[in-house]
């Protein structure tokens, strides 16, 4: 399910047109615990449809579909309150009325007359038995990969602030595109310097797995022995060209923050 054809739905064999948030009703919840009522805008274009709905069919058609027996994001929403009664993230005592009166609810919200959480474990007391917090000190673990003398670059990869993850929603939009049309290496002056490359010179950044042709961006707001590129770009300037396949043992994050690279000029 998807609402454009990204380039990971290219790899599908079936792509359901799915909705974007202004078409469809419900809530989201943001990242600071907040449950905001969502209005649908307009309707979704063509045949697409509203992304629980085509769940439910799926549900149907393999069988499960008295799992599924929702006919509206209300209904999903009110077995959403019942199954986390008594939870952490406690919904129980969220209504869509009292999100509108409250403009947005905090979880946990354990009751009707409870006015909800905006600061967790305010008055100093925590999920413990005896109230208390826990602090776990961890010991030291190096990279899956360091630097050596083939590549002796860090390479760090995040966002900017005028895309969103994948970019497959905001490469979309003009004015977010024109203020970062591309990724870019950003590097320290100190070593383009060293490299003899110039701000705006095209680059490329190797590692073990592969290579990126980008553009140099010659920033003082990053370490001299570290490199930075954005990930929101696909195919060859995809950032994850050169990361490496190493996780965390216990979160199953991966560890796209830290490899090892070199830089070559491109231009004589």
């Amino acid at each position: 399910i998807d609402f454009f054809l990204s380039e990971t739905a290219r790899h599908a064999d079936f792509v359901l047109p799915g909705s974007l948030h202004e078409e469809d009703e419900g809530t989201v919840t943001s990242t600071e615990g907040r449950v905001i009522r969502i209005r649908k805008a307009v309707d979704p274009p063509g045949e697409a449809r509203p992304d629980w709905a085509i769940v439910c069919d799926l549900a149907r058609r393999l069988g499960r579909g008295a799992l599924f027996e929702f006919h509206s994001p209300a209904d999903i929403f009110e077995e959403l309150r019942r199954v986390s009664r008594g939870g952490v993230a406690d919904y129980s005592g969220i209504t869509y009325e009292k999100i509108e009166r409250q403009m947005g609810v905090f979880w946990p919200c354990p009751a009707p007359d409870h006015p909800g959480t905006p600061r967790l474990f305010e008055g100093g007391r925590f999920h413990h038995p005896d109230g208390r917090a826990r602090f776990h000190a961890v010991d030291y673990r190096p990279p899956a990969e360091d630097v050596d003398d083939e590549y002796p670059i860090i390479l760090t990869t995040g966002r900017v602030v005028s895309q969103f993850l994948s970019g497959t929603q905001t490469r979309r939009i003009g004015p977010l595109v024109d203020q970062y049309p591309e990724p870019k290496v950003e590097m320290h002056p100190k070593l383009a310097a060293r490299l003899g490359i110039r701000d705006g010179e095209r680059v490329r950044v190797l590692s073990r797995r592969g290579d990126v042709e980008l553009p140099a961006h010659v920033v003082s707001t990053i370490r001299p022995d570290t490199v930075f590129i954005p990930y929101h770009w696909p195919g060859r300037r995809s950032a994850n060209r050169l990361t490496l396949r190493a996780y965390d043992p216990i979160a199953g994050i991966p560890e796209f923050k830290v490899a090892a690279v070199r830089i070559e000029r491109l231009s004589a």
